[in-house]
């Protein structure tokens, strides 16, 4: 089979015919394409050319469609729909239409704290769109959302590569959460009350220094961790109704998890924030999809981040009542 000459196609001769079978006049199909009569008997010629057939034959003052024309129309029509709908159009995404997984990285404390909210607008305004979410940490996330596995990534992220582009969505703080009703600390806690309690810490890897150890160092200070744990959930759970401290993230403090009644305050030693960060894959930041999903991840952790923290940014003696 001969290889066909791509060459000869041009997008404006389908154009042309089009117009030709709507019009059915030389001159009134080319007023509709805005070009000469000269250029649209030229177009024409190529065309019966390319398809060996008249296509159009003069009947009087009308052009009359041969049936190899007729057998074109529907087809042509549909080509020129595709191209200019789902080809050159931008921009465009409908949410409600599409059934395209969504697949989100989170890591345990992204999961946590916004899960539930993303779940619940995602489910509103792409109800047809299943959604997932995948495990992601430091270690995982530039090959996960580089290979395309996930859609994009919510976490902390040191390590990644200039093929990613990240923004900051929030500066997160460190708080102590306990349950007072155990340890009956006078607020704010003291750093002898502190290092005078037994510690829990989030740890990945299963070492029990942090940060928080060496500005205890610093002060000729040290404490006494007891449990270490890499999940989130299973620390704050186990804080109630035990004495145990803890420093974590103060938005898994304050998420709505369990019925207990945990006190957050500030700790006796400074501890750095850090950035919980969006990150997608560079070339794909602009696509209309990926641009509907992280504007919707914005809005849904701005209005989840304004609840969570209330009326006030204080967090000295704040009771969680859940």
């Amino acid at each position: 089979m001969a290889e066909f000459n791509w060459r000869s196609v041009d997008l404006n001769l389908l154009r042309t015919f089009d117009a030709l079978m709507t019009c059915r006049s030389v001159s009134r199909a080319a007023a509709q394409l805005h070009i000469g009569q000269s250029a649209m008997s030229y177009n024409l010629g190529r065309l019966r050319q390319l398809l060996n057939d008249p296509l159009f034959e003069r009947q009087g003052h009308e052009m009359v469609p041969t049936r190899r024309a007729e057998e074109l129309s529907d087809k042509v029509r549909l080509v020129l729909t595709i191209v200019r709908d789902e080809i050159i159009t931008t921009g465009l995404f409908d949410p409600l239409a599409s059934k395209e997984r969504i697949v989100i990285g989170l890591n345990d404390y992204s999961e946590m704290v916004f899960g539930p909210a993303l779940l619940d607008r995602l489910f509103h305004d792409a109800p047809q769109a299943p959604v997932i979410f995948r495990a992601i940490d430091d270690g995982n996330c530039q090959q996960a959302v580089e290979s395309g596995e996930v859609d994009l990534a919510i976490g902390t992220f040191e390590t990644l590569g200039d093929s990613l582009s990240r923004a900051v969505l929030y500066r997160e703080k460190h708080v102590c959460l306990f349950d007072n009703e155990v340890l009956n600390l006078s607020l704010p806690i003291s750093l002898e009350d502190y290092i005078a309690t037994p510690q829990a810490m989030i740890t990945a890897g299963g070492e029990l220094r942090s940060r928080v150890d060496k500005a205890l160092a610093d002060l000729g200070c040290q404490r006494r961790v007891v449990l270490g744990s890499s999940r989130f959930l299973s620390v704050r759970n186990l804080l109630s109704g035990r004495r145990l401290i803890c420093v974590m993230a103060e938005m898994v403090g304050r998420a709505s998890l369990f019925e207990d009644q945990l006190t957050l305050c500030e700790p006796p030693v400074p501890v750095s924030d850090f950035d919980i960060e969006m990150v997608v894959r560079h070339r794909d930041k602009d696509h209309p999809r990926l641009q509907w999903l992280m504007a919707v991840i914005e809005d849904v952790i701005c209005t989840h981040l304004a609840v969570l923290r209330g009326e006030s940014e204080t967090i000295e003696q704040v009771a969680l009542t859940e």
